[in-house]
This record gives structure tokens, sequence and C-alpha cells, in this order.
């Protein structure tokens, strides 16, 4: 599921999205970072509908906490979402959820949306982005300012091209500024913490570069990036993964890590009092070192204390199992070998960012309009029966 940056993980959905609860992880609102897409969402325009009964009567029901809704708001709100795949249009329906198009705006017309980045993609689940950006100029990574957390307004089913809001898992309302597309009718999503909140959908024939960013290659943060943020970014989408030398980067080798078993090499600090697991001081996360490495090219001494040695074991879900010792060196090569790894691909991956200049956005032709109505029928008109009711085209109006 979508995820938050206060969790590590995504919480609300999850790599198999088959696995309803068990998958349903709070990662739609935070996700990795490597080369990224960079993302810039400007607002379209207002596309105004005559019958504003539509829209007072869905605010009536969807007052369940606090909010503010701009009573001039048109509906349905259209949103550009310009990225460095291609530009996706996104229609928003504020009679489905006023308080969550609102919110959703407000990051828009602030800007806190530009140059952020798609975050996180699962392959035939979904993409999410809106939670973080990347500064080329100090190659770093840092979580966009957010607003207090918008209330959940479920309705509206999560099929394929649909848009709704990331949130924290078990936290029905703790949706803020993070977002996902849906690649799939994941409707196990409307049942997870009462359903994630669905407030729009991909308009014209844009979901070709939704499924493009799917599509993309995905890096693991956590052997790449030296970022505190580097857990929240497992899935991260890029256009290019970095290259690497010949020569690797020495004994801490991610490509050997087997997937189970005691027999691989990675392993994991243990405090030195030999009861729990020792953490990452920059991100909270298990301290990871390579039992490949000898200390043979070990140049410096761990950051760790170590005297002589210190124990290691093998991590399962923060269990341990197999403690046994690591000398210093061998402690200082692996940290050495790993960080010269993130330190090399990390700029890499920040340089493909690309900043996307604002355009001015016409209103939908007959055309695109005319497209958007046949996938309508052929595709979600037929599904979503609650909302199914014809969409009346208005004048474009630009948003005080």
């Amino acid at each position: 599921m979508p995820k938050e940056p206060t969790q590590p993980f995504l919480s609300s959905l999850g790599a198999s999205h088959a696995a309803t609860a068990a998958n349903a992880r709070t990662v739609l609102s935070s996700a990795p970072e490597h080369s990224a897409v960079s993302v810039r969402l400007r607002a379209f325009g207002v596309l105004a509908l005559v019958v504003a009964a539509m829209l007072s009567t869905s605010q009536a029901g969807a007052q369940a906490g606090p909010c503010t809704v701009d009573p001039a708001l048109g509906n349905p709100v259209y949103v550009e979402m310009q990225t460095t795949a291609g530009d996706v249009l996104l229609e928003l329906w504020p009679d489905v959820a006023p308080c969550t198009v609102n919110n959703f705006l407000a990051y828009v017309e602030s800007g806190r949306y530009d140059e952020t980045f798609i975050h996180r993609t699962v392959d035939s689940f979904v993409i999410q982005g809106g939670g973080y950006e990347y500064d080329s100029g100090t190659d770093s990574f840092a979580s966009i300012v957010r607003d207090p957390s918008v209330v959940n307004e479920p309705g509206a089913s999560n099929l394929r091209r649909t848009i709704a809001m990331a949130r924290i898992g078990g936290q029905i309302n703790s949706a803020t500024s993070e977002f996902f597309i849906n690649l799939s009718d994941n409707t196990n999503l409307d049942f997870v913490d009462e359903g994630f909140t669905v407030f729009g959908r991909v308009a014209r024939s844009d979901m070709a570069v939704v499924d493009a960013i799917g599509d993309l290659p995905r890096i693991f943060g956590r052997w790449t990036l030296n970022t505190a943020l580097r857990e929240i970014f497992g899935e991260l989408p890029v256009h290019l993964a970095p290259a690497e030398p010949a020569a690797g980067y020495g004994c801490f080798d991610p490509d050997e890590i087997p997937s189970t078993g005691l027999a691989g090499w990675t392993r994991v600090l243990v405090n030195l009092a030999g009861n729990a697991l020792e953490s990452d001081p920059l991100t909270g996360a298990l301290f990871f070192l390579s039992n490949s490495c000898t200390g043979a090219g070990a140049v410096g001494a761990p950051s760790v204390p170590c005297t002589t040695d210190r124990t290691v074991a093998f991590s399962n879900n923060g269990f341990f199992a197999d403690p046994t010792p690591m000398t210093c060196d061998r402690i200082a090569e692996s940290e050495e070998s790993l960080a010269a790894r993130r330190d090399d691909q990390q700029p890499q991956i920040g340089a493909e960012l690309v900043e996307v200049n604002a355009v001015v956005v016409p209103e939908p032709s007959a055309g695109s309009m005319l497209t958007l109505g046949v996938l309508w029928i052929l595709g979600l008109g037929a599904k979503r029966i609650s909302l199914s009711r014809p969409r009346t085209a208005g004048v474009l109006v630009k948003r005080s």
C-alpha cells in the first residue's frame, strides 16, 4: 500500500498485490531513490460544472474530519503531471473526494510537487510519488514540506488508471502528500483499513506513460545510496541503472546476496551486550556487513567501537541466528566497500533526475475528450458503477 515517511517501508501496498493485508504496506507514500523519475505538477485548470449540487451533496458525507474545501472548486479539475518519461493528465473528482482534491491542489499550487520524483513502482500494482525531492547541488535527498494529514474519503474503487492517496498502514486519516496510480484493478485496497481514497483518474491515453514508468528498472536504495532515506527507496524506478566499474567496489557485493538461508555472506552487527541487533546510526535500520570481507583491504578503523572483534549474525525478520565473531579489520573493510559503492552510485542516480519547466496547458480538446470518453466506456465506466454518470464538460477557468 501507499507508504508514509514515518515508516521505513510502505504499508499500503506490497510487492505482491494478491496478498491483501500482508502486502498493504505504507509504501504508497514513501519510496526509494536512484535515477528516479523527475516530476512536476501544474494546476491544469478547473473544468467547471453547471450542476453544483453534486459537489455540495458529496461534501455532506465527506466531513468525517477537519478539512477546508473550496466552495468554488470546479468538477472535475485537471492537473498535468510532467515527468521525464512523458506527460500525464489527471482528472480529479471533487464530487467524490472533496477534501482530498483540495489537499492535492494545495501541494500543486504551492509548487511542492515540483522537482519531486516517482520513488516507488511495483509490477502490475502501482507507481507512487509526491513525497521526496533531490538537490543536485548538494547531492542530497529530502522529504518535501507536508501539510497536516487529510481525512480519508473512501468510496471509489482502486481500479486501473485511478489515482489514490498513500498513507500509513493502520492509520486511516494519515494521508498527506504521497499519491499512487493503480496499474491494475487493485480492488483489495478498497477493504484495507476502510479503503484507500481514490480521487481521480489518468485522462486521455496517458496510461501509456504510467505503464512505461512502471516498466523501468528499479534500484534497491539500501546498497546504492548514502542518504538517511535509503531504506525508504527499496523499489526506486530509474531510467538507467548506475554503471559499476569492472573491478567492482571491493568485498561488499550485493549481487552475491542469496534470497534465503544462512549460507549467504550478508551479516548484521550485534550490540555489545549481545542481546539485540545494532542499528545503523544514519538510518536506524540494521547495520549490514559482508561475511566475504577478509580485512586485508581495510584502510582505517571501523566506525563502531571495536577492540579485536565484534559479534555478527544472520538476520531474518528482526531475529538473528548463528552469532559469530568478525574482526575489526573485516568490519572496517566491509564498511569501506559498501561506502565506496554508495558514494559512487548516488551521484549517478542524481544525474538521472531531469527538471521539467512549467508549461501552459490548454483545456482538453474535443478529440482528447472523445478518446477519454471511449476509454471510460470500454474500461472504467463498466466497473465503477456508482460513479458512471456522464461528466459534463464545462469551461476551463483559472483557479484563484
